[in-house]
């Protein structure tokens, strides 16, 4: 009995040691879960505090970047529409001059004058006069002018006078077109260009173009109501050459002493005191300078740039609108971090369960914006839906993205938007002058072809023929520049330099006529290749750009292409170069000499070679 008592005894030790061993091991299981927690937990907290400050850091460098990126947006829309002003008068004034110096146009013949004035002012209804000062000082004016009526065109001649004599001394002392000052007349402030005519060496006269302030004013008027802000030009610093309010200013104050009116007279207060203090900021370029401007109503933001070459006087084109339109984004931003700041406890909780449901497909959406940088658009899946209510959105805006750059990708140049993803260099598409090598490949007798095949059957026919077409152009680097009706048209040598642009685009054209024949169309093809000089850059309107060239380098092009028809050739695909070509490419292509031709538009005649395959060849000398 005592013996069983001690075994109990010892029993009950053991067991209480056992249990105190399996508490101590548990209680260690929970500090070193309560750790691991803690560190995870202190791990996210300092990451995604980092990630916070980071992104609140970024979030306001992005948002000064925006603003100013705003801003000289802004701007330069500005003198883009202020240009799109005064581009037409030196339009007109220059190509009045040269085609007097050419003996196209009589700048004595009146009635022709009167008459392709009357053309000009139809399709650009600001132009308001044409003059003509005649080498005796002689004036011959055409006004256009706007009245119950309706638009009319009103003529004058006035004779010699003292200040026209001494008006054309000054007009000999220019090389070029130059802005007059401007000046007042009939009750109208002109803001005008001056070209001198000659020709033979032979003094023509002057050719004079003018608009008006009110002109002007209109269209800072309209900018007002597109921008939300109030638009003004100033010439100088102290005159005033557009502001919606002149609009409603009396010109009786006028006179040809003083042909403008003075900031004072405009009662501007915000204008006023911007010319009264120094600018606070500019723009990363340069390209423009800011005002915060103290007014009765509140603070002004006022964006300023200079513009010389309109006169004796710079001109100070700007806008301004109530701080408030832009200090509103930096209050959103500070509530956001704010916010973001009081979210960070519940996101390092979140983050421990989210984590690994969030990383895959953040991580898989960031792969396929990599490759949307790169343009890779065919090697990227649409990503898949998530039962996170985020980045469901995100996959589906990601996806409306995708589809819609796969079709915009069939309109634009690809070759042209990877160089410019490549470089990041937004002067690549800055027009500029540069020898290169234009190609032009025309299906022969496609309209009464045409006439015979359903619409449908058409569009395949073209779709199959222009897709061999752009896939020989682009595998050798070429730029797609347009499609003209059953004529694609292309160029090598820019976005990006290539010396070999002659080869390139021979090179193209043979695999051109290859890859249809291979194809087994039955329709025959011509091609023309030249090379010279060229305009290549952004043309068009300010919303709407096409990236492409223009000169006589194209239309000499588009003339070989129609010496095919007078060639005798038994080939379905005939490629003609000229020598301008010839002469650049290697002695592995083949030519055969076809002699000179007179081709629409060039005095001089050109030699033209068709490159084929045999090798019979007559190459040009050096």
């Amino acid at each position: 009995m005592v013996n069983e008592d001690k075994h109990t005894q010892h029993t009950g030790v053991i067991d209480k040691s056992a249990q105190a061993q399996s508490n101590r091991q548990t209680r260690l299981k929970i500090r070193i879960s309560t750790l691991l927690a803690l560190t995870i937990g202190g791990l996210v907290a300092i990451s995604a505090g980092a990630v916070l400050l980071v992104s609140t850091y970024a979030n306001f460098q992005n948002t000064t970047e925006l603003l100013n990126t705003s801003a000289a947006m802004i701007v330069e829309s500005i003198e883009d529409d202020i240009f799109s002003l005064t581009t037409p008068i030196e339009e007109l004034a220059q190509s009045l001059q040269e085609d007097a110096s050419t003996g196209e146009v009589d700048l004595h013949d009146t009635d022709f004058l009167k008459a392709y004035f009357k053309g000009v002012v139809a399709s650009v209804p600001y132009l308001t006069d044409l003059a003509i000062v005649y080498p005796d000082g002689s004036l011959f004016i055409s006004t256009h002018i706007t009245d119950v009526e309706g638009p009319r065109l009103i003529t004058s001649y006035e004779p010699p006078a003292a200040g026209t004599l001494q008006y054309l001394k000054d007009v000999k002392g220019y090389d070029g077109l130059f802005w007059n000052e401007p000046f007042f007349d009939q009750g109208r402030t002109h803001i005008s260009a001056t070209v001198p005519a000659y020709k033979d060496g032979i003094f023509l006269g002057a050719v004079l173009v003018s608009s008006t302030v009110h002109h002007f004013s209109g269209l800072v008027d309209e900018l007002s109501g597109k921008y939300g802000a109030t638009g003004f030009v100033l010439y100088g610093d102290n005159r005033v050459l557009a502001h919606p309010k002149l609009l409603n200013l009396s010109a009786n104050t006028l006179s040809s002493h003083a042909p403008l009116h003075s900031v004072a007279a405009l009662d501007d207060a915000v204008i006023s005191q911007m010319l009264m203090q120094p600018p606070e900021f500019q723009g990363n370029d340069g390209t423009f300078v800011g005002y915060v401007v103290e007014a009765l109503d509140g603070e002004h933001l006022v964006l300023t740039s200079i513009v010389s070459g309109f006169g004796s006087e710079p001109w100070v084109i700007g806008q301004y609108s109530p701080l408030s339109d832009w200090s509103n984004q930096w209050s959103r931003l500070s509530d956001a971090a704010l916010v973001s700041l009081g979210l960070l406890i519940a996101s390092v909780i979140a983050a421990l369960v989210l984590a690994r449901r969030l990383a895959a497909p953040i991580h898989r959406s960031t792969e396929e914006a990599i490759k949307i940088s790169e343009l890779n658009l065919n090697q990227i899946d649409h990503l898949p839906p998530s039962r996170v209510s985020e980045l469901n959105l995100q996959a589906v805006a990601f996806n409306k993205m995708l589809d819609g750059l796969r079709w915009f990708q069939t309109y634009l140049p690809r070759t042209l938007v990877r160089q410019m993803l490549k470089t990041g260099d937004p002067n690549l598409v800055l027009p500029r002058e540069v020898e290169l090598t234009v190609m032009f490949a025309d299906i022969v007798g496609f309209t009464p072809a045409s006439e015979a095949m359903t619409p449908q059957a058409t569009a395949a026919m073209l779709n199959r023929h222009f897709e061999i077409l752009n896939r020989c152009i682009e595998a050798e680097g070429g730029t797609l520049d347009k499609y003209i009706g059953d004529a694609a048209m292309a160029f090598w040598g820019a976005p990006q330099d290539q010396t070999d642009h002659a080869e390139r685009a021979c090179r193209a054209a043979m695999a051109i006529k290859r890859s249809l024949a291979e194809a087994g169309v039955e329709y025959g093809v011509k091609i023309a290749v030249h090379t010279g000089p060229l305009i290549v850059g952004n043309i068009g309107a300010v919303d709407r750009m096409n990236y492409t060239v223009i000169g006589d380098t194209v239309n000499t092009c588009a003339r070989i292409e129609t010496l095919v028809g007078e060639l005798p050739s038994d080939e379905q695909t005939t490629i003609l170069i000229s020598d301008a070509t010839a002469r650049l490419i290697s002695p592995a292509f083949h030519l055969i000499d076809c002699g000179e031709f007179t081709v629409k538009g060039r005095s001089r005649k050109v030699n033209v070679y068709r490159l084929c395959d045999a090798d019979k060849t007559l190459r040009p000398s050096a």
